[in-house]
């Protein structure tokens, strides 16, 4: 560690845990001297923070309408100008979108998607399951919430391959990133932004039962939202229904791998692959961090933050916090308050794709276990290459092989 550690740092960035817990011990509410921000790593803070939206807004310089001008010039000319709607607002706006969203998130309308989800799964492992190594991301983690979302979004099927580029850009621009690449991303953005106004349109003629027709057809204060809203919801959905989920599929089954017995487990009791989903998204949180504006001046235990500053909510290292999670760094499938994790956030801004994602992980990994055993890494120590960033942690390769049952 350098003289002045920072989350900056890509090493850091690599593998925080050993920071998080420097800093929990240490410094529980750190200023980081590269970036400036105050960073919360203590799960109290962190859920503190969270609920305090009367004085930490989620407007920042990373969310919402921070894109620079130039990149605001090409969306504008070509598409549609980013707004505030979920995670990057405030009550009192904040309420009628979140509202609007909760009616087609609903846990019917979701429990409904279930047997269209191990459909997916199914045709994913019957493509693969007959070769002698797959690359776990690419041949299914990726592909698996991808099809989901995309359907539900009026993609199709020979459309996917740029529905991910779509995706990557979505989480790309959830972090610090240079003004020459935002408007590489900007240019990204305005294609999406088009291929999704031909299919609200279609919808607003033609109304069905997916996500889209309902997004577009409900009616809030009395009227169905305009073009502009639409686009800001369908690209936030494409982080909170796709991203998280590819991510964290792919961290349990490397659980799975360094820790066979947990394969095991949930092959004998089925029942047990909704807490491997928690544990995972516990232990490997994919979006490590999110940013609050101070709105006044706060106080976190014995520091005062300053109105202005923008405070660090750490995902990640509130939910290895041993003041919350008896044996932090263990897998624990009986674990008591499993699911007390942060890695939806919490409060207002609670991911809107929790209960997809968490269906999704559930149903993948029964019948991962049913269908295959003995998962293994294929490529020793370059099985498994991490993602890249200040807010992503996670895998962007995974190189196994596995038996039929």
């Amino acid at each position: 560690m350098t003289a002045h550690p920072s989350f900056a740092d890509p090493e850091i960035q690599k593998c925080p845990f050993p920071f998080y817990d420097k800093l929990r011990e240490e410094q529980p509410v750190f200023h980081d001297p590269e970036t400036g921000h105050y960073v919360l790593t203590r799960y109290e803070d962190v859920r503190k923070a969270l609920i305090s939206h009367s004085v930490l807004s989620n407007k920042t310089p990373y969310l919402g309408d921070r894109w620079t001008p130039e990149a605001n010039a090409v969306m504008e000319k070509g598409g549609w100008l980013p707004m505030d709607t979920l995670v990057s607002n405030d009550l009192p706006e904040h309420r009628t979108y979140r509202t609007l969203v909760d009616k087609v998130f609903t846990t019917t309308k979701v429990a409904g998607l279930e047997p269209r989800i191990e459909e997916l799964i199914d045709e994913l492992i019957n493509e693969f399951i007959d070769r002698d190594e797959i690359d776990f991301l690419a041949d299914f983690a990726v592909p698996l919430p991808m099809f989901v979302i995309a359907e539900q979004l009026g993609v199709r099927r020979e459309d996917r391959e740029m529905f991910k580029r779509w995706s990557n850009m979505a989480v790309e621009t959830t972090g610090p990133v240079t003004p020459e690449r935002e408007l590489e991303l900007a240019v990204i953005m305005v294609e999406m932004q088009q291929y999704m106004a031909i299919e609200i349109e279609r919808v607003r003629a033609e109304p069905n039962d997916m996500l889209l027709s309902r997004l577009v057809n409900l009616e809030t204060e009395g009227r169905n939202l305009n073009l502009q809203e639409l686009q800001s919801l369908i690209f936030q959905i494409l982080v909170a229904g796709n991203e998280t989920t590819t991510t964290t599929l792919a961290s349990g089954m490397r659980l799975m791998i360094e820790q066979p017995e947990l394969a095991e487990a949930v092959h004998a009791d089925p029942s047990l692959a909704k807490a491997l989903g928690e544990e995972a998204l516990r232990l490997a949180t994919p979006l490590q961090c999110l940013w609050r504006t101070a709105l006044t001046d706060v106080q976190f235990g014995d520091v005062t933050i300053p109105a202005g500053a923008i405070v660090e909510v750490r995902f990640g290292a509130a939910n290895r916090d041993p003041a919350q999670f008896g044996c932090p760094a263990d897998v624990d499938l009986h674990r008591k308050n499993g699911n007390s994790h942060l890695a939806f956030s919490a409060g207002i801004h609670l991911c809107i794709g929790n209960q997809l994602a968490r269906g999704e992980l559930r149903l993948a990994f029964q019948a991962l276990t049913r269908r295959l055993a003995n998962f293994r890494f294929s490529r020793g120590e370059d099985s498994c290459l991490p993602l890249e960033g200040y807010t992503p942690y996670g895998l962007r390769t995974l190189w196994m092989s596995f038996d039929k049952r």
